[in-house]
């Protein structure tokens, strides 16, 4: 153990949301903020002062780190390893013990209810705590008074009015989110909305028809399994490098083998070529680690006198990309303010040397064509 006291400045991170708790820290004096982080930005959930501790929880189980701790004035804390502390905890009496970790258990679970009433209260348009009962609230209200397409069972014709009464009255749901979500839905091509005039002449949303409205079950139940986690699930914050390569992989392996396993296997050489040419994608080994943090796996098998082969669940990564971009959208749509239905396409990558809009050669790190002005983006 370290008797010295260590100090953290204003602003100064002690550990994240997500990280493995090797440590149990004794805070000695000022104060840390304890906050999720959501986007670019974080949220406070409560804060720890002088002779309080953080890091119990794992004296108990392998946890990790449910808040990023902040310190939100000049802190002194002390570190005490976590062997360290299971070593003098297992020599306690077994009353002390109980009692620590009701102590403990408790913590954890007012903590966790103080982290969801903050997702629920956070100031932006679609905080997280909501979204899974938003999508939620849509799938059951679309189903129940929603008319369905003969021929397509998954895709629902619904009045606007009658959902927005539905929402309000039977979940307390707020029109201008409500509507909100019916342009990210429509910039997302899974809804498609009938904008006509009122009796004062001014435009208003009529009639909404939903696609994909399973997908709307299914994101719910994503979200919410991985937001009441007990630390950072990465698999709901969105990495738009992953993202794109996800959605490049799984239009790619279309017409793929597909093997015993349900696995697409596919020419890593072929795959490499054809997301140049076609995504604007350098295939490398960053592209393939940034999907594996996000919990999808591309496997590479050597085949004896043969090209190396790719191998991953297609079906999987067409969920996750679809769902994936989905929460972009909402990222953005909290950022802004708005759901921007006149945003540009993002730049495309230069990788190939030529402009993709005109085909133009251009130097590799250009950042505009000289021809026509295309605005290039390095992948």
């Amino acid at each position: 153990m370290d008797n010295s006291a260590k100090r953290l400045k204003k602003g100064e991170i002690l550990f994240k949301e997500g990280d493995a708790v090797t440590t149990v820290y004794l805070i000695q004096s000022g104060k840390v903020g304890l906050m999720v982080e959501r986007g670019t930005s974080r949220v406070e959930v409560t804060s720890v002062g002088a002779s309080q501790v953080l890091g119990e929880g794992g004296l108990f189980s392998n946890a990790r780190h449910a808040f990023t701790a902040e310190a939100l004035q000049e802190t002194k804390y002390l570190e005490v390893p976590m062997d360290l502390m299971k070593a003098q905890f297992e020599k306690s009496l077994p009353g002390i013990k109980l009692m620590v970790k009701s102590q403990a258990d408790e913590m954890k679970v007012v903590r966790q209810q103080m982290k969801l009433n903050k997702l629920e209260t956070e100031k932006t348009p679609c905080p997280a705590g909501v979204i899974h009962r938003l999508f939620t609230e849509l799938h059951l209200i679309s189903r129940h008074i929603g008319k369905k397409d003969a021929e397509k069972p998954d895709v629902i014709k619904i009045s606007w009015a009658a959902f927005k009464l539905y929402a309000s009255r039977f979940f307390g749901e707020s029109p201008q989110r409500l509507r909100g979500l019916m342009d990210l839905l429509s910039k997302l091509k899974m809804a498609e909305l009938t904008i006509g005039k009122n009796e004062e002449g001014e435009e208003e949303l009529i009639d909404i028809v939903l696609s994909q409205v399973q997908v709307y079950e299914d994101f719910a139940e994503f979200y919410q399994y991985h937001l009441f986690k007990g630390s950072r699930a990465e698999a709901i914050f969105v990495d738009p490098l992953a993202l794109k390569v996800a959605k490049a992989l799984y239009e790619i392996s279309a017409i793929a083998e597909v093997d015993h396993k349900g696995a697409s296997k596919l020419e890593y050489g072929a795959v490499v070529a054809e997301c140049k040419a076609k995504f604007h994608i350098d295939l490398k080994n960053t592209h393939l680690d940034a999907l594996e943090k996000k919990g999808l796996f591309v496997k590479r098998v050597s085949v004896e006198n043969g090209p190396v082969m790719l191998s991953f669940d297609r079906p999987e990564f067409g969920k996750m990309a679809q769902f994936w971009s989905i929460l972009f959208e909402i990222d953005k749509w909290n950022e802004k303010g708005f759901v921007d239905l006149n945003e540009k396409p993002e730049a495309v990558a230069n990788v190939a040397g030529a402009c993709p809009q005109c085909q133009t050669a251009v130097p590799e790190k250009s950042k505009f064509c000289l021809n026509c002005g295309c605005k290039l983006e390095a992948a």
